[in-house]
């Protein structure tokens, strides 16, 4: 079975991808200052790991999880459109799709290795 990862710039639309970068904008301009109060209403932390266990202990974790999922998926999403467009304006015509496959790759990889991180730090599995 083949994967064609090329990503083909006549299927990218501006319209859509400004209206996925405000939406994205919008939600972490709200997420970030939650993010803050929660963080400075916790116990000090001396490491990444209590801070953690901290954080997967609150009373409403459920809630706080599921926020924090939709804002990584939504940071991904607009760096996604950022980068997409400036090499679509910079790169050079014939080297656009090339440089677009390796930055949906790498953007992949980077949200595989945020999973795994969040499994090992906040127990799951």
């Amino acid at each position: 079975m083949k994967m064609n990862l090329n990503i083909k710039t006549a299927s990218l639309s501006g319209r859509k991808a400004h209206i996925w970068q405000r939406l994205s904008a919008i939600y972490l301009l709200f997420y970030s200052p939650f993010l803050a109060l929660v963080i400075t209403k916790l116990p000090e932390s001396a490491s990444l790991k209590v801070l953690a266990y901290n954080l997967s202990h609150l009373p409403y974790s459920g809630v706080f999880e599921l926020a924090t999922l939709i804002a990584v998926l939504l940071l991904l999403v607009h760096a996604w459109v950022g980068v997409r467009d400036i090499i679509i304006d910079y790169a050079p015509r014939a080297s656009v799709n090339l440089w677009l496959t390796v930055y949906h790759s790498f953007l992949i990889l980077l949200l595989i290795n945020s999973i795994l991180i969040a499994i090992n730090l906040f127990g799951y599995a």
